[in-house]
């Protein structure tokens, strides 16, 4: 998904080390002031870590769709230090991105 929104084609690396060190090369494509970028790994992970907790510990189990939400206003949140309170906020935080 943020892959996507960045406009990036991306192959999989072998290791999440890998994967991390490529990662920083992102930022240095986006010519960008803001380092907003730098946040998506550990949103992903922090994502997939509480879903995994949820499902693990209360039985709950989240669609696709709303894992990639909750990715994006966590994202958000951490960003804009607010909560994505109606999804036009969250629309348009995607366009600025």
């Amino acid at each position: 998904m943020f892959l996507c929104i960045l406009g990036i084609n991306w192959v999989m690396p072998k290791t999440t080390l890998e994967l991390l060190r490529q990662w920083e090369g992102v930022g240095r494509r986006r010519r960008s002031k803001e380092d907003w970028w730098k946040c998506i790994p550990a949103c992903i992970w922090w994502t997939l870590w509480k879903e995994r907790n949820e499902r693990s510990h209360d039985g709950k189990l989240n669609s696709t769709q709303k894992i990639k939400m909750n990715s994006l206003g966590l994202l958000y949140f951490w960003c804009k230090q607010d909560l994505a309170g109606e999804v036009d906020s969250l629309v348009d935080f995607k366009a600025q991105l």
